[in-house]
């Protein structure tokens, strides 16, 4: 008789049971899209939709939410594009252009403050400058803000990166007769490619999941779908379908760059 492997058998178990946890919220947010708004509020709640229907869907598309899903892509894109950009120019210069003293250290630490504050802190002075300028509620002052926040992140995640990096690889391209450019864009960033994909996924979660920023400085012409997730009730009824069809559609974009990054974000995980 095969003797039983118990340890095994408890950490399989403990990895259903963990799986069933975390997968049980995104099922139930994807049967509740599918049902009627008077068969989400029935007790005892069901598993599955008693009427199949695709209402909620109709009603986003239809609606605002496919404008607020539209404008949360440009801002996200727009400022992932701009934090990861500047993000890696700064960082390479950190790394390789170190200031004398402790002012470099210092200038990093500057850097850093303004990602460990909250960013309901900065906020109030944030609103006024963009009102003041006649650019509030603009896809430009969500877009610089939302890339102001993230650059301190990128600055930071990259920097590590670039100093693992040996300097005699680029002094060998200059070496080939590649400049300075080339160097990076054939050299630098291929070898740091983890990291950018890693840089990418994180400040596209952040921008795509915040709400402050998003309800202060957003409005009735740029809405992004965290603020819109708010206004979907009827009365005193919140309308637990048309949320729970948003948030499916919200998930996929966010799913999809960690699909396209998964290989780099891997081999970060194995270093």
């Amino acid at each position: 008789m095969k003797k039983i492997n118990w340890g095994r058998f408890f950490g399989i178990l403990g990895l259903v049971v963990y799986g069933i946890f975390v997968l049980f919220p995104i099922y139930w947010t994807i049967n509740t899209s599918f049902k009627e708004v008077g068969d989400v509020y029935k007790v005892p709640p069901s598993f599955v939709p008693t009427k199949f229907t695709l209402e909620a869907y109709r009603f986003i598309f239809q609606g605002t939410g496919r404008l607020a899903l539209s404008n949360s892509l440009i801002v996200a894109i727009g400022a992932t594009l701009i934090a990861v950009v500047l993000g890696t120019m700064a960082s390479y210069a950190y790394s390789r252009y170190p200031f004398t003293g402790l002012t470099n250290e210092g200038a990093q630490f500057n850097l850093l403050t303004v990602r460990m504050f909250p960013p309901i802190a900065f906020l109030l002075p944030i609103f006024w400058l963009w009102k003041t300028l006649g650019l509030l509620d603009t896809h430009f002052a969500l877009i610089v803000t939302y890339s102001a926040f993230n650059l301190p992140l990128a600055v930071w995640l990259l920097k590590g990166f670039m100093d693992s990096l040996p300097r005699s690889i680029e002094e060998a391209s200059y070496v080939d007769g590649y400049s300075f450019w080339q160097t990076a864009r054939r050299v630098v960033l291929p070898l740091i490619g983890s990291g950018l994909a890693a840089t990418v996924a994180l400040c596209w979660i952040f921008i795509w999941n915040e709400f402050i920023i998003a309800y202060l400085l957003g409005g009735t012409d740029v809405i992004l779908y965290t603020a819109y997730l708010p206004a979907l009730r009827r009365g005193m009824r919140i309308m637990w379908n048309q949320i729970a069809a948003l948030s499916v559609l919200a998930i996929i974009p966010s799913v999809i760059i960690l699909v396209l990054f998964r290989k780099y974000l891997i081999k970060i995980y194995l270093r």
